[in-house]
């Protein structure tokens, strides 16, 4: 066993020495795998990283009622009737004067010019009700102030003024045919809330003439124990006629939908990628063996075994696409993690968020390029086992 693993050694150390002769077919190797890696992990990082800012956006002691039936926000009709049956119900938290925390909210899609380009992209002004931050604890204005109750004022995400014209405090914004003032900006700690605009429900729906209308409605529990006792409470009350989930819950399902949207384009992509590389991996593979075949013939011909002859192939492949593999990664983290993108939400409107890499998913890469190594390089080592050992004395085929 200790002969095979010296002749191995000794002959893929002469293959690596020897690739200065093929350079460039070794490089586009190395490239194509890295063009792999770094897709895949652009897609991933991607998925991963719309889910993180969704889930962060979710809290346990918070509910948030839909109309019955409805799956999210933009098919979700309340009757302001139907908040009168939440007061005094048990598990709702109350403030300091005994009134229930909840936030009555909709969303209207607006357009705003990008900073870059001017294009104009759908965003979300959100109407929240009086208790729209204590329904929302992990939302803090850092610059400006809050926007005064029956006021045409905005409030705006922090990720918001950064990539979106006119959304800068102090400044008039023009949104269909009314006019609004900035007068703060908030953060999220980098979750989807970064991605809307907030204001006034009540100046919301009149100015936009949406009178009486209500989409959602967040409510702030006691504990999140109580949370299916008021699921309970509001299925079998047909007055209310609401269905409530954790706020978690809620932003898991619109997170889980999406990455495996995202996924759905990303792996298909990436595994056509890879099987090209697969090809290339072959065609390197073979011109290597080629360059190689009298010394080949020649080690063979003094005792090296054909395990040797084939292992000295197969680990030149896997180093060159393990090298690919960690150019790949390096430049995906240096790139694109933490790089900012958007997509479209289920109401229509854009959601910003950050592209995050974790360990788990870098694995899923090397495995991946590891694959493309072992099968690309598995059939020119087989040749190589193949080799007349008639070379090492005529020096052609």
């Amino acid at each position: 066993m200790s002969s095979i693993i010296n002749q191995s050694l000794a002959l893929t150390t002469s293959n690596l020495k020897s690739l200065r002769r093929r350079i460039w077919t070794s490089l586009s190797l190395v490239f194509s795998v890295a063009m792999v890696v770094t897709v895949l992990l652009g897609f991933l990082a991607m998925s991963n990283g719309f889910r993180t800012s969704l889930l962060q956006a979710g809290s346990g002691d918070i509910a948030i009622a839909l109309g019955k039936g409805a799956a999210t926000e933009l098919g979700s009709r309340i009757e302001p009737s139907q908040l009168h049956y939440l007061d005094g119900v048990t598990g709702i938290a109350t403030d300091a004067a005994g009134a229930p925390v909840i936030s009555p909210e909709m969303v209207i899609p607006v357009e705003v010019p990008e900073k870059s380009g001017g294009l104009l992209s759908t965003l979300s002004l959100r109407g929240i009700g009086p208790f729209g931050l204590s329904v929302r604890p992990n939302v803090r204005i850092v610059r400006g102030r809050m926007f005064n109750p029956g006021t045409s004022e905005i409030v705006v995400g922090r990720r918001l003024s950064l990539d979106y014209k006119g959304l800068e405090i102090g400044e008039q914004l023009t949104l269909g045919t009314s006019k609004w003032t900035i007068v703060g900006i908030f953060d999220a700690g980098g979750s989807v809330f970064e991605s809307e605009m907030l204001a006034d429900i009540g100046v919301v729906q009149t100015l936009f003439n949406r009178p009486n209308l209500i989409q959602s409605v967040r409510i702030k529990l006691t504990n999140q124990e109580v949370l299916p006792a008021l699921q309970s409470m509001a299925a079998h009350t047909p007055q209310i006629g609401l269905t409530v989930r954790s706020e978690q819950d809620y932003f898991a399902g619109l997170a889980e939908r999406t990455s495996k949207l995202i996924l759905l384009i990303g792996w298909p992509l990436a595994m056509t990628m890879a099987a090209g590389a697969v090809v290339g991996a072959m065609t390197t593979m073979f011109s290597s063996v080629s360059d190689r075949s009298t010394e080949i013939a020649t080690v063979r011909a003094i005792g090296f075994s054909r395990r040797a002859a084939f292992a000295g192939t197969w680990i030149e492949s896997m180093m060159l696409t393990c090298l690919g593999s960690v150019i790949g990664i390096g430049f995906s983290y240096l790139v694109l993690n933490g790089w900012t993108a958007s997509t479209m939400s289920a109401d229509h409107t854009q959601i910003g968020f950050q592209l995050t890499l974790s360990p788990s998913l870098v694995m899923k890469a090397v495995w991946l390029s590891l694959i493309i190594g072992a099968i690309g390089g598995a059939l020119p080592a087989v040749a190589a086992t193949r080799i007349p050992l008639r070379l090492a004395m005529s020096g052609r085929t």
